[in-house]
């Protein structure tokens, strides 16, 4: 716990003594004013002022709402300190949006404490007797202090007295002198021996207690102080975790590594990562764990969704974690605010947490530079747009010592399978592991939502209360198969609102690159689909960064698509429910068949898989006819059958692993198509298909061959002028690749692992790289020139796995 300047402990000297005096009610006053800003505070103080009236009541908690926990408790000699000090420190704690109870102790009759007095001692939080010349002398004062003592006792340290020592010394209350074992005798007639004990016992105890008093401070000083402890102490009070969390000790421990709380500076960390992976929840174990090493701290919830009505509100929340609502409400605009944010922080030690950011700007006007902040300040954001981690935070002034450049980044990983099923288990059992008969499910249910945190907590919770409300005779496992069964569909409602955050952020040719890679591209390369895309003008570099900023989707080293399993659901589950073309993707086999089966005009459907059945079918000119608008078709175990001329012109994308060598289609030319994959074909030299794609390579930007085993020549390349990338792999029997392939002025990669049988490789521009195998030998039987270049194939440089 931190200790602030002028906190005393058991010690006092004379001289210390005789330097006390009172100073002035106006002296006190004009101090305050000045440690706050003056002018508009002034204002606000006198319309408080005002509004306060004469006939003060005898509660000063009367604008508390029933029942509701104060958090200071002010017990003082009216006679003493009402008017001048314990009135400015009561004003300054209201101030600072503290829940104050100051009693007035000579309205009281009677001998027992009750009533309000009673309920407002209990429920406090914190105890702050100001012990001054005649405090002893108040049967009252003696009592409060004695059930201050009672309810710290009972508290477990929730609760805790903070001794004021205004114009008397620790031994004063300790009855080591005159002034208080004087005063108290006299109340033995009316209350007895045994309270007057319990009494002097109280005092002791309290007076033991670290505590402040005027020794070389002026009143307005030693308000600060008080005030300062009392906020800190507030402040820290721990931020609620879900109740079943179950905590990552390792993804703490990576964090804390990074703030390295011990150290001078300013240190801001993002904690980033997808809708429903634990972000704010790792942040508020963090907040907890370090909380108590700041002067002043503030956890602000949902930053986006309160930005969105007013960025003001949020400036001024997170100011009167500081300064309390009074003050954070003065400010009228959000430059205002950051200033006051700047004048209030600069010199403190603070944590501030911001939750769910999703804009550059909620940083810049809520956490702006690190100059805002004093030294040793920690400023902790969650977000799922990586671009906010670019915000550019660093101070104009000189480097200090330890301060890193920008931002920190912690990117929260996915659960451990151990960690999500307990997680599932105390949602769904209330217990760590899964009831008799219901491990099987348990365990299918959480590797079905890949483990997000989010969609075990929702869908544990959900089986738990619904099977409560089943009879008794009724299977309750079947309500757990239905689950899995539901979740085939997409994700559950909840985990799928969380998630639709992102995917509404988006811009429409984002979306539509979204919904591709859910559909059809997960785990796949990158390299084909994004120049599909960028035919289509939907600028696919950009939309890849900000969908990898927004933490929907990750580029993995081998160059593939990552994206979560409960993304991806949600992706296709947009297709089929929620897209304003449905159906425009189909990459469920028996969808697709029935569109094609209706021969009715689709003008929707952008895409199709059909890969999955295992059945051997014919597509007719009459089936493709009905579908003008695709652009992205990928068949297995499929022949074309008939005359295609002029259909589907936009037709970019044609995956087809050709079961036959015998060629069946007619006028088979796609125009428009930019990607040729014909990976694992039955096909051989003397396939006609060849002659009809040579019509059609006007645009031609790719052709994938891999795994085709029996060809043992590549076809002529004269007709393919645009052609990039060209892929033989695993051609074990190719022994010649046509000369024409040197007019390819614009071909960047040639991929020959594989081709043990390959004898030459024509000479070919000096941009284009040759992905080859590690066999010298091969390098040794290909003669050629030295402007090729030659480099060993890597994973991330082309699609190279089963993308079926």
């Amino acid at each position: 716990m931190l200790v602030l300047p002028g906190f005393v402990g058991d010690y006092s000297s004379e001289q210390d003594r005789l330097q006390m005096g009172l100073i002035p009610v106006a002296a006190i006053i004009s101090i305050i004013f000045a440690s706050m800003l003056c002018g508009p505070i002034l204002r606000q103080l006198t319309r408080m002022k005002k509004s306060r009236g004469s006939s003060e009541a005898m509660l000063s908690g009367e604008d508390v709402p029933p029942g509701y926990e104060y958090e200071v408790f002010l017990s003082f000699r009216g006679s003493d300190t009402r008017d001048n000090f314990t009135d400015c420190l009561y004003r300054r704690l209201r101030l600072a949006g503290v829940h104050v109870f100051r009693d007035n102790e000579e309205l009281r009759v009677g001998k027992e404490i009750s009533g309000e007095l009673l309920k407002a001692l209990n429920k406090s939080q914190i105890y702050i007797p100001i012990f001054s010349q005649n405090y002893a002398t108040s049967s009252w004062c003696l009592r409060e202090v004695a059930h201050m003592v009672k309810c710290t006792s009972k508290s477990d340290g929730k609760k805790e007295i903070l001794p004021i020592f205004y114009d008397v010394y620790p031994d004063d209350v300790k009855l080591k002198t005159k002034l208080y074992k004087k005063a108290i005798p006299k109340h033995k007639k009316k209350f007895g021996s045994d309270a007057l004990k319990w009494w002097e016992e109280a005092l002791v105890k309290v007076a033991l207690l670290k505590g402040w008093d005027l020794n070389g401070k002026s009143h307005g000083e030693l308000i600060e102080l008080v005030v300062g402890e009392v906020l800190c102490k507030l402040n820290s009070r721990n931020v609620d975790v879900p109740e079943y969390w179950v905590e990552d000790h390792r993804q703490i421990e990576d964090i804390l590594e990074k703030l390295e709380v011990d150290s001078d500076g300013v240190r801001f960390l993002g904690i980033h990562g997808i809708g429903g992976i634990g972000k704010t929840v790792l942040a508020k174990a963090v907040f907890n764990k370090i909380s108590s090493h700041f002067e002043g701290v503030c956890f602000l919830n949902d930053v986006r969704e309160s930005s969105q009505h007013s960025l003001i509100n949020v400036q001024k929340k997170l100011l009167a974690s500081f300064v309390g609502p009074v003050v954070a409400n003065l400010i009228k605009d959000i430059g205002e605010g950051m200033n006051l944010i700047k004048r209030v922080c600069h010199t403190k030690k603070v944590l501030i947490v911001l939750d769910d950011l999703d804009k550059q700007e909620q940083l810049k006007k809520l956490a702006g530079k690190s100059d805002w902040f004093g030294l040793g300040s920690r400023i902790i954001f969650t977000t799922r747009n990586l671009e906010v981690l670019m915000t550019q935070v660093e101070s104009s002034n000189e480097e200090v010592l330890n301060q890193p450049k920008g931002i920190l980044a912690y990117e929260t990983h996915e659960m451990e399978f151990g960690r999500a099923l307990q997680l599932f288990c105390k949602h769904a059992f209330r217990r760590d592991s899964p009831l008799e008969g219901y491990d099987h499910l348990t365990k299918k249910i959480v590797r079905r939502v890949g483990m997000l945190p989010l969609a075990v907590e929702v869908i544990g919770s959900f089986l738990y209360c619904h099977s409560f409300a089943l009879e008794q005779h009724f299977d309750k496992r079947k309500l757990w198969e239905g689950m899995l069964k539901q979740l085939d569909d997409g994700p559950f409602k909840d985990v799928r609102d969380a998630l639709m955050i992102s995917y509404e952020g988006l811009e429409n040719k984002q979306k539509e690159v979204f919904l591709d890679i859910a559909c059809f591209f997960t785990n796949e390369d990158q390299t084909y689909p994004v120049i599909m895309w960028d035919d289509c003008n939907y600028h696919p570099h950009i939309a890849i960064r900000v969908l990898c900023q927004r933490s929907l989707i990750k580029i993995g080293h081998d160059n593939k698509f990552w994206m979560h399993d409960q993304v991806r659901d949600l992706g296709r589950h947009i297709m089929l429910e929620e897209y304003p073309r449905r159906f425009s993707r189909m990459w469920i086999y028996k969808d697709a068949i029935k569109v094609l089966e209706r021969k009715e005009t689709n003008q929707d459907v952008e895409a199709v898989s059909l890969t999955s059945n295992g059945c051997s079918r014919n597509i007719v000119p009459e089936e493709l006819a009905t579908l003008p608008n695709l652009r992205f078709l990928r068949v297995k175990d499929i022949n074309f059958v008939g005359d295609f001329k002029n259909l589907v012109l936009k037709l970019c994308w044609l995956s087809w692993e050709v079961t036959h060598n015998k060629f069946c289609a007619e006028n088979f030319h796609f125009v428009s198509l930019v990607v040729l994959d014909l990976s694992r074909s039955n096909i051989e030299d003397d396939w006609d298909g060849w002659s009809q794609f040579q019509q059609m390579t006007k645009n031609l930007k790719v052709l994938d061959l891999t795994g085709c085993t029996k060809i043992t020549r590549t076809p002529d390349f004269s007709d393919f002028m645009s052609l990039e990338v060209l892929v033989l792999s695993g051609c074990v029997k190719l022994i010649t690749i046509d000369s024409s392939i040197r007019k390819l002025e614009l071909l960047k990669t040639l991929n020959i692992e594989g081709c043990r049988y390959l004898r030459q490789v024509p000479a070919l521009h000096s941009s284009t790289q040759i992905v080859r195998d590690r066999d010298t030998g091969l390098i040794e039987r290909l003669r050629m020139r030295p402007q090729a270049t030659w480099g060993r194939f890597r994973a991330s440089s082309l699609r190279q796995d089963n993308h079926w």
